[in-house]
């Protein structure tokens, strides 16, 4: 927890701990006047907080446990003390029957005194100035709601150091769910009014509907976590980049579990926190919970599911993007092959268009590697292949792309071309270093050289170009050995 929440917390509890000092101590004449009538009215609020509704599904879903409805009746029937107190009791026995944990009890206990003794003094307040005891009740638990809300919007801005997400959103579906639970309490209220100590005959209807309201809730909440691990799953499993996986898994998380700050961290879990582990040892997901949060248990579901879903598909990504390296990639060599070229060019092609710049392809071909097959068989070829290739990737700068087209067919695309005089100045230094560190092997080097996109603007035609400029090359080279050869005879 931290700082600002934790002093946030210590005052919320001295403010609870000073509201049941005064609401005992003012409730205690209404105690004893009438003990059935606050046993039986906290017994009938009890049963409303434990009686949850979901209205609606997924995101859209609106949920209240008649909180409202609850309080407007323990104002109505009792002194605003005892009625404060009434809810005290009730929220203790439902924060009691929560699995969670001792913190969230505490926040929760100590929001619930602070709200009902503000609700109290309300009451107080209007019924002093004459207002209908109906209105005063009323106007009291929409207090008792907002102020319980506003602390679990506190304590969780202050925990993540902004304004809680969705602060507005929150609003709206307070307004939503106060005004139905108000409503409802009006009308319940004259008909409990009548015979307050003969409620109880309903108490066995009230923990019927207790039972099954809470069964529903249950029932929908997990239809509604299982629909949405199952959307996280399906995205997450068609992000093919480990980087889209992980991106993935926290916005599910972080809507899944919107009380509490979701991070992806390469530690374990706190004491105070809940968290799943992501990658063996180096990744965890982990949920800051807020003291507000209830019901651990959930959230542990919820990253226990999302985490397993998650490694399943970063496995996936990273077997995705292997076989996709092994199809970019030229086996003997560890160079881009053919289809990689083609998708680096059509790339810069397209930078050349939006900056007016150039590109230059360099197409080497080696002289005489048909004789080093034939003669010291292609085990020979394929080493001396593989050494060309470390030349190539020595000679070249880092920005620049060297590839294997085939056989003996080699392509370097030299980026951020100023002219052709000096792209053809780099590719025969290019040359020469190259025929210095293959001399030994009897070869040569033909070239040919091709600027996108002047001669070709489309990855086929540049590649066309820098061919026929080699083949030119070539046949130059080999007439001018053809003329030593005479000249030497």
């Amino acid at each position: 927890m931290h700082g600002r929440s934790r002093v946030f917390l210590v005052t919320l509890v001295v403010l609870g701990v000073a509201a049941v000092a005064v609401e005992l101590v003012r409730a205690g004449p209404a105690l004893v006047r009438s003990p059935a009538t606050w046993a039986v009215t906290t017994a009938v609020v009890t049963l409303l907080l434990f009686s949850p509704v979901t209205i609606g599904r997924r995101d859209r879903a609106t949920h209240m446990t008649f909180g409202e409805t609850a309080a407007v009746l323990a104002y109505a029937v009792l002194p605003p003390a005892a009625a404060a107190l009434s809810a005290g009791v009730a929220a203790a026995v439902l924060i009691g029957s929560l699995r969670t944990s001792a913190v969230n009890r505490l926040f929760n206990g100590a929001s619930t005194l602070t709200a009902g003794a503000a609700g109290a003094l309300t009451a107080a307040t209007l019924a002093d100035q004459g207002a209908p005891r109906l209105v005063a009740a009323a106007v009291a638990a929409v207090v008792f709601g907002t102020v319980s809300h506003l602390q679990v919007v506190t304590v969780l801005s202050l925990g993540r150091g902004r304004l809680v997400a969705g602060f507005a959103s929150g609003l709206r579906q307070l307004v939503v769910v106060e005004t139905a639970g108000v409503v409802l309490g009006l009308l319940l209220a004259p008909l409990v009014l009548r015979d307050p100590v003969g409620t109880w005959r309903l108490l066995p209807l009230l923990a019927v509907l207790a039972v099954l309201s809470r069964r529903h809730t249950r029932l929908a909440t997990e239809r509604d976590l299982l629909d949405a691990l199952a959307e996280a799953t399906a995205e997450l499993h068609a992000s093919l980049h480990p980087d889209r996986v992980l991106d993935a898994l926290h916005a599910h998380a972080t809507r899944l579990l919107p009380r509490s700050e979701v991070v992806l961290q390469p530690a374990p879990p706190q004491p105070h926190q809940v968290g799943e582990v992501v990658e063996d040892g180096t990744l965890w997901l982990v949920a800051r919970t807020g003291v507000a949060q209830v019901g651990v248990p959930a959230e542990h579901r919820v990253l226990q599911g999302l985490s397993a879903a998650a490694r399943r598909a970063l496995d996936n990504a990273r077997l995705h993007r292997q076989v996709e390296e092994q199809a970019l990639t030229d086996a003997l060599t560890g160079l881009p092959n053919r289809a990689a070229l083609v998708r680096h060019l059509e790339r810069e092609l397209a930078r050349t268009h939006r900056h007016g710049s150039r590109l230059g392809l360099v197409f080497l071909d080696l002289d005489g590697f048909k004789a080093v097959n034939d003669v010291h068989g292609h085990e020979a070829g394929d080493a001396l292949l593989a050494e060309l290739a470390g030349l190539l990737r020595a000679a070249v700068r880092t920005e620049d792309l060297v590839a294997r087209l085939a056989g003996d067919e080699f392509c370097v695309v030299l980026d951020g071309t100023a002219d052709r005089a000096q792209a053809a100045a780099v590719a025969e230094e290019l040359r020469d270093r190259l025929e210095r560190g293959l001399g030994g092997h009897g070869v040569g080097v033909s070239l040919g050289l091709a600027l996108g996109p002047e001669d070709g603007d489309d990855p086929a035609a540049l590649l066309r170009a820098a061919d026929a400029a080699m083949y030119t090359d070539k046949v130059a080279r080999s007439r001018a050995r053809g003329r030593a050869a005479a000249e030497g005879t």
